[in-house]
């Protein structure tokens, strides 16, 4: 069956939006021409798809569970999936694993908590979720998030905010709120969250876990739905350092069943978990002075930060304060970047041109035809990205999106810098503690938007950078818990991870 070709009206309309000033000749013209190189596209109509091999697991997808039984919101939807045969000695065997509602589970379905994908369900796995699968673990549960992953607040998921564990009356940090409350509550051992602002380690600052945020391109994002290519991470959540560097130990590595144009060539993957050896003797870590200075900063977790600094130097940590003013300018470049880049990811079904990485066809198709009939159900936060991305795209054509990229490679040569001598910088992960719930957006739309993304100052830094980056719950803090941001060099994850095994076990 022949594709619909396009009318006169079509090209002429095509003419007016697009400024090509094509006359009544040109219109008569080109259409049969038009036509005829769309033949080339009835072929390609006809050649089956190439399958992207799902693995073999048996997959019941379970019902949202009862408020009773999820009162802190954090899971959209139960199943149990597990590879078939099962794999009980695998690295994951027997732990129970929640993946953020942004990562495809075939035949589970996926909305990315949002109204625009309710009827979704993919019919592939991410690379994430195979790993997973077969390193034996046990997927119970997709895990709620904000929608479409747009705010740090863990408060604007179509199926309603997610709350903290520690104090249900306040947010739990966003976009992966269901990635931190799940673990923290024991509804799951581990958790998968993205982060493209900090929507690993934000949750896990606001919620009091673990949250580590790999160094960009280490973990595979196929088939998982992101923002803007150059700030996409995926990565782990749990109660303890360990369980993270289990877990990335199974999902860090060059893609073997797709391209992912984030990742390089080789990439080398460590024991993760061996080397959680305690020891943090001789190591450098730069105090960032800029990381303490953000407009939301609070006193108390400065103050509760530069303690777990000290308990660094006690257990054998050289520590030395270095000021970093590109960090200033964080906020206006992932601004740029992530809502522009966001913007074009959405309104082109979640996929990129002129990139050789996997695409899929049926998340495309779904969400072009989304954002068409849809688009009024985005959130209050997703919406005013919107604006301002097609405002900022239509009026200055791009060109801030390339200042900000460009600029963020100044960022990454001076933390680079840093770390040429320093193993580590450090910070507070949120220049403050979990917000209180805020307003409906009915109530307060201000109010609603404005919690949304006033806690990115220190964690969208290294989104930007793409260095591994952790946050760690201070030891000892009462009430709200407070984040501890540790950030190493490119694909030195296992140096991260040490530091803040050696801090957490301290206690």
């Amino acid at each position: 069956m022949t594709l619909r070709r396009p009318a006169l009206a079509d090209i002429e309309d095509i003419s007016i939006r697009y400024g090509l000033d094509l006359t009544e000749a040109e219109v008569a013209d080109l259409q049969p021409l038009i036509g005829a190189v769309m033949a080339g596209y009835d072929t390609l109509d006809q050649i089956p798809d190439p399958v992207r091999a799902v693995t073999p697991a048996v997959r019941i997808p379970g019902p949202r569970p009862e408020p009773e039984d999820d009162p802190l919101n954090g899971i959209v939807r139960t199943c149990s999936v597990e590879a078939a045969p099962p794999v009980p000695d695998g690295a994951l065997g027997g732990k129970r694993i929640g993946l953020k509602d942004t990562v495809a589970i075939a035949g589970i379905p996926m909305s990315c908590a949002s109204r625009l994908l309710y009827d979704y369900t993919p019919d592939i796995d991410a690379t994430v979720t195979k790993r997973i699968l077969e390193a034996g673990g046990h997927i119970t549960a997709v895990l709620n998030t904000d929608d479409f992953a747009f705010s740090g607040g863990g408060h604007t998921s179509c199926y309603g905010p997610g709350r903290n564990p520690v104090d249900p009356a306040h947010v739990p940090g966003g976009s992966s709120n269901g990635s931190a409350t799940a673990p923290a509550t024991g509804q799951v051992d581990i958790a998968l969250g993205g982060d493209q602002g900090g929507s690993i380690r934000i949750p896990a600052s606001f919620s009091g876990v673990v949250g580590h945020k790999p160094t960009h391109g280490l973990v595979p994002y196929t088939g998982i739905v992101g923002f803007d290519q150059t700030i996409d991470h995926i990565g782990p959540m749990a109660r303890t350092v360990e369980e993270c560097a289990r877990m990335l130990g199974v999902i860090a590595g060059v893609d073997d069943t797709a391209i992912d144009p984030r990742q390089p060539d080789t990439i080398a993957v460590p024991d993760y978990l061996g080397a959680l050896t305690g020891d943090l003797k001789g190591l450098k870590v730069a105090v960032v002075t800029e990381g303490f200075e953000t407009p939301e900063a609070m006193e108390r977790v400065n103050k509760a930060v530069r303690a777990a600094i000290k308990q660094l130097e006690d257990l054998g940590a050289e520590t030395a304060e270095v000021s970093v003013p590109m960090h200033r300018h964080v906020v206006p470049l992932w601004n740029c970047i992530a809502i522009e880049g966001g913007l074009d990811s959405f309104y082109h079904g979640h996929t990129a041109y002129q990139v050789k990485g996997y695409q899929n066809p049926r998340l495309i198709s779904a969400m072009m035809r989304a954002v068409k009939t849809n688009a009024g159900d985005f959130s209050p936060t997703a919406k005013l990205g919107a604006v301002v991305g097609h405002y900022m795209r239509e009026h200055y054509h791009g060109v801030f999106y390339a200042r900000a990229q460009n600029l963020s490679r100044k960022l990454t040569s001076a933390y680079d810098a840093v770390l040429a001598s320093a193993d580590l910088v450090v910070m507070p992960t949120t220049p403050q503690t979990a917000h209180a719930m805020p307003a409906m957006p009915e109530e307060n739309r201000g109010e609603h938007i404005g919690q949304a993304l006033n806690m990115v100052h220190n964690t969208a830094a290294f989104d930007l950078t793409g260095h591994p980056s952790i946050s760690v719950p201070v030891n000892g803090v009462d009430g709200l818990p407070v984040g501890l941001m540790l950030t190493g060099r490119h694909f030195e994850d296992a140096t991260v991870l040490r530091a803040a095994h050696a801090y957490q076990r301290a206690g």
